[in-house]
C-alpha cells in the first residue's frame, strides 16, 4: 500500500528528463507541476465529472472558489464591450447612444429594483452557450463581471461600465424573462414583439 498523499507515475527517461529540466528552470515544484497538470487531464476529458468529484472532496463553497481561480480566469479580467448605435423608441424617434444610456439608468432609479433588462441583437445566433455558463457562475458567486458601453463612429469612447447580473441567450432570442417594468418606457412596444438575444 502506498503512502497516503504520495502516487507513483512512470514515463520514459527523457520525458523525465526534459521534465526535471524544465521545472529546475522554470522554479516550479514538481508537486504543484503535476498536481495542475491532473487536474488539467481531468478537466479535459470530463469537466462534469471532475467538478462533481472535486466538489466531493472539497465541499461545495471551496470548489467554487478553485472553480473560479482556474477554470474562469479569463473571464475575471475579460469585459463585455456594447457599441451602442443609432436606435429607435417606441414612436420611431431617433436615440443615440447617450440617449438610449441616460432611458436604461432612468429606468433602474424608476422600476424600485435598481437594475434594468438590457436587450441586444447584435449577436444574430446569440452568447456561445460555454460564455453564457462560465459569465453566470461568475456572476452567481458574487463576481463583479462588467458590460462597458461605448459610442462613437470613428473612436469608441466608454460612457459608461454596468454590473451584470445575469445572462439570458437563446440562438432563437429571447423576451424580458422578468416583469416588463424592467424594459425602459421608450423600447417596452419592441421587446414585446421581437426576440432579443
Amino acid at each position: 500500500m502506498g503512502r497516503p498523499g504520495y502516487m507513483s507515475l512512470y514515463a520514459d527517461e527523457k520525458t523525465q528528463q526534459i521534465f526535471d529540466e524544465f521545472v529546475k528552470i522554470k522554479g516550479i515544484k514538481k508537486t504543484k507541476a503535476l498536481t495542475e497538470m491532473l487536474e488539467i487531464y481531468m478537466l479535459c476529458q470530463d469537466e462534469e465529472l471532475y467538478t462533481r468529484l472535486k466538489k466531493k472532496s472539497l465541499g461545495a463553497e471551496v470548489a467554487k472558489q478553485m472553480l473560479i481561480q482556474r477554470t474562469h480566469k479569463k473571464e475575471l479580467h475579460d469585459y463585455i464591450i456594447m457599441r451602442l448605435g443609432t436606435s429607435y423608441d417606441a414612436d420611431g424617434n431617433i436615440i443615440d447612444g447617450i440617449e438610449t444610456i441616460n432611458a436604461y439608468i432612468r429606468n433602474c432609479s424608476e422600476n424600485g429594483k435598481g437594475y434594468t433588462w438590457f436587450s441586444t441583437n447584435v449577436l444574430s445566433k446569440g452568447m456561445n452557450e460555454k460564455k453564457v455558463r462560465n459569465y453566470n457562475f461568475l456572476c452567481e458567486s458574487g463576481e463583479n463581471v462588467r458590460i462597458l458601453f461605448a459610442i462613437g463612429k470613428d473612436v469608441n469612447d466608454i460612457v459608461y461600465s454596468a454590473r451584470v447580473l445575469e445572462i439570458v441567450s437563446e440562438s432563437d432570442g429571447v423576451t424580458c424573462p422578468d416583469c416588463i417594468d424592467y424594459v425602459p418606457s421608450e423600447f417596452v412596444d419592441e421587446e414585446k414583439k421581437q426576440k432579443y438575444g
